[in-house]
């Protein structure tokens, strides 16, 4: 099974390639970005993959909002709630697609016309991901989903809430201009049930943090687009494959896989924003782990595997 792992991944970004090759990029990137969340949201959530094209949707809610704080705080709010309040049924990982459609979208602030121009090619990426999701990845992609108790992922849908909140005004008052990974990544990190202590727990969170942190700073040492698109293919290839019966490594590869598909020429960790980026990253992290270390004490949940 592994070895169709691959070609899988060239099914994935083939339309992406074939737009960049004819001079297109930014449409490659956004029909990219399209396939990924679709993808994502079909595999982890499968139930809910016909409601792929509601990506392109989020996204452009978030672009046209993304300049009046209290609409697009709103948006990414419930966005981050709704996903929270998945976790009652296992479908909380797939919903963070839609998640990170509403937080990249906000900060990219644009004109109606160039938001539609944008959504237009997620909406083509998306559908293309849904229909990945419906033929080839139905068999080569298994994945069984964990679910909480309803009082546990009340708990988590609140807390998750607060925290993407917190973060997103932590990268927008840092003045950080693509730090869109930044709430996705204290979503993404930590689930709502607990394995081991929450000791451990906690560790592990803290490890994944600093290691998500690391890798965007490597990532945008590589200027070249061949580079990051060589790393992006082979992060996809890891998720795939040791991430298979891994959902930690998943959680942890989801936002560096997104920045390498989402990047271009943009900063993401280091450069003129360096300093920014390291203060608002400690603040986010503490918030993170003292918020999940607070769920996993108070409702120490060990989850349970529902039929996807």
């Amino acid at each position: 099974m592994l070895w169709r792992v691959p070609g899988l991944i060239v099914l994935l970004l083939a339309p992406a390639a074939a737009t960049y090759l004819y001079g297109y990029p930014d449409i490659a990137r956004n029909i990219a970005l399209g396939t990924a969340l679709a993808f994502h949201l079909g595999v982890l959530a499968r139930p809910l993959a016909p409601f792929c094209f509601l990506i392109a949707g989020v996204y452009a809610a978030a672009a046209v909002t993304a300049n009046f704080t209290d609409g697009v705080a709103a948006l990414i709010v419930a966005s981050a709630a709704a996903t929270g309040a998945a976790s009652s049924l296992g479908f909380h990982r797939g919903l963070l697609a839609m998640l990170a459609a509403a937080l990249i979208g906000s900060f990219e602030p644009a004109a109606a016309d160039v938001v539609a121009y944008r959504s237009l090619a997620i909406f083509g990426g998306s559908m293309y991901g849904f229909l990945l999701v419906v033929t080839v990845g139905r068999t080569m992609v298994a994945y069984r989903p964990v679910a909480v108790h309803s009082k546990t992922a009340l708990s988590y849908s609140v807390l998750l809430a607060v925290l993407v909140l917190v973060a997103w005004f932590t990268a927008r008052a840092a003045g950080l201009a693509h730090a869109w990974w930044l709430p996705l990544t204290v979503a993404a990190l930590g689930e709502p049930w607990l394995r081991g202590t929450p000791g451990r727990a906690v560790a592990r969170l803290a490890l994944a943090l600093a290691g998500t942190l690391m890798a965007l700073a490597l990532f945008d040492a590589l200027v070249e687009p061949a580079l990051r698109a060589a790393c992006g293919v082979t992060l996809l290839l890891a998720m795939l494959t040791l991430g298979r019966k891994r959902s930690d490594l998943q959680d942890f590869l989801l936002t560096p896989v997104l920045v390498l598909l989402a990047a271009g020429d943009a900063d993401y960790s280091s450069g003129v924003y360096l300093g920014g980026t390291l203060l608002a990253f400690a603040i986010v992290s503490t918030f993170t782990v003292l918020g999940k270390w607070v769920l996993w004490t108070l409702r120490p949940d060990m989850g349970h595997v529902v039929s996807a």
